[in-house]
C-alpha cells in the first residue's frame, strides 16, 4: 500500500469521478485505475461498486475511508512536525501559483528575484485557487498567489498586488458576440462555466442577485483556465475574466472567443497570501517583500 493509492482512493471519493479525481493529482485516469486495482487487489476486496458512471463505496470502502482520512491526516501532520527540524536557511522556498499568474509577470519576477538573491531557489506549485489556500492550511507551502480571499479572511494575512477589470468571455458564435459592452443583468439567463475554486462568478452573482436569491446556471469545471476558454470557444458557455488574463489567451484562440466590457464596474484581485498563524523564515520574508514591493514598482510604470 503506498500514499499515492491512498490519495487516489480520496479523491475519487471525494468528487465521486475518476476523471475529476485524476485531474486534482494531476495523474492519468489510467494512472489512478492501476492505484484502485492494485490496492483492492492487496486488500482483497472491492472498494468501489462501478454502475455505468455511478461510483458508490462498499461497506469495505466506507471502512477503509476511515483508515485512509486519518492516514494521510497522521502523514501531514508528521511533515509539518519535521519541518522544526528543517534549517531556516534553507536554499530553496516554495511558492503556490495561479496559472494565470504568467500573465501578470511572475517569470521576470522571479528572474529579478534570483538576480538578487541567487543562493535562494524558489520552486514554484501551480494550482488552483482552492488548492493553494488548501495548502496554505496544512502549511505544505508558506507563501502563496491567491485570487479571492472569500471565506479565509480571518485566517491568512493578505498583500493585494493586482487589481483587474473582469470581462464577459463569449465564443463568436454567441449572440453577445456583435456588443463591445454588456450589463450583467442581461447575462442572468445564460450558462456560465467556472473553474472549481475561484471567486470571480461567485463574488459577481452574489453582488448582483445575491438579495434575490438567483444563481445563474453554471458549470464548475477542475481545470486550468486554457481548458476554460476551450469550452467558452465552443459555445457551451460564458465567463467572466480578468481583461488582462482574457487578453492573453485570445492571442491563442483568437478565431473563437470575443471579450465584451461589462457596463457594470467588477474587479478581480490578486493577493499573496500567508497564514496569521505561520511565522515565515528568513528566505520567505525576503521574497514576500521582494514580491511586494516588484508589483509595486510595475504599478507605478
Amino acid at each position: 500500500m503506498t500514499f499515492e493509492q491512498i490519495k487516489s482512493f480520496l479523491a475519487i471519493v471525494k468528487y465521486n469521478h475518476f476523471t475529476l479525481a485524476s485531474q486534482e493529482l494531476y495523474i492519468s485516469q489510467s494512472s489512478i485505475s492501476k492505484h484502485i486495482k492494485s490496492l483492492e487487489k492487496e486488500l482483497g476486496v472491492e472498494l468501489f461498486n462501478r454502475q455505468h458512471r455511478n461510483i458508490r463505496l462498499t461497506d469495505a470502502g466506507e471502512e477503509f475511508y476511515k483508515f485512509a482520512k486519518k492516514t494521510m491526516a497522521d502523514y501531514e501532520n508528521i511533515l509539518y512536525e519535521m519541518k522544526k527540524h528543517t534549517c531556516e536557511e534553507s536554499s530553496s522556498i516554495s511558492i503556490g501559483v495561479l496559472d494565470t499568474m504568467v500573465e501578470y509577470g511572475i517569470a521576470s519576477l522571479i528572474a529579478d528575484f534570483q538576480k538578487q538573491y541567487p543562493f535562494i531557489q524558489v520552486d514554484l506549485i501551480e494550482r488552483s485557487n482552492h488548492k493553494i489556500i488548501e495548502y496554505l492550511n496544512n502549511s505544505t507551502i508558506n507563501l502563496g498567489f491567491i485570487n479571492s480571499n472569500y471565506e479565509h479572511r480571518g485566517n491568512l494575512n493578505l498583500r493585494k498586488l493586482i487589481n483587474d477589470d473582469l470581462v464577459l468571455v463569449t465564443s463568436k458564435q454567441h449572440i453577445f458576440s456583435s456588443k463591445s459592452s454588456i450589463d450583467i443583468f442581461d447575462t442572468s439567463k445564460e450558462k456560465y462555466i467556472c473553474v472549481n475554486g475561484d471567486y470571480y462568478l461567485h463574488n459577481v452573482f452574489l453582488n448582483t442577485w445575491g438579495n434575490l436569491n438567483y444563481f445563474p446556471n453554471t458549470l464548475y469545471i477542475d481545470s486550468q483556465t486554457k481548458t476554460l476558454l476551450a469550452l467558452v470557444s465552443e459555445n457551451i458557455g460564458i465567463t467572466l475574466l480578468p481583461f488582462k488574463v482574457a487578453s492573453s489567451y485570445k492571442k491563442d484562440i483568437d478565431n473563437n472567443i470575443h471579450i465584451c466590457n461589462l457596463q457594470n464596474t467588477f474587479s478581480a484581485n490578486i493577493f499573496l497570501a500567508q497564514l496569521k498563524s505561520k511565522k515565515l523564515n528568513k528566505n520567505e520574508t525576503l521574497f514576500r517583500d521582494f514580491a511586494i514591493n516588484w508589483f509595486n514598482k510595475v504599478k507605478k510604470d
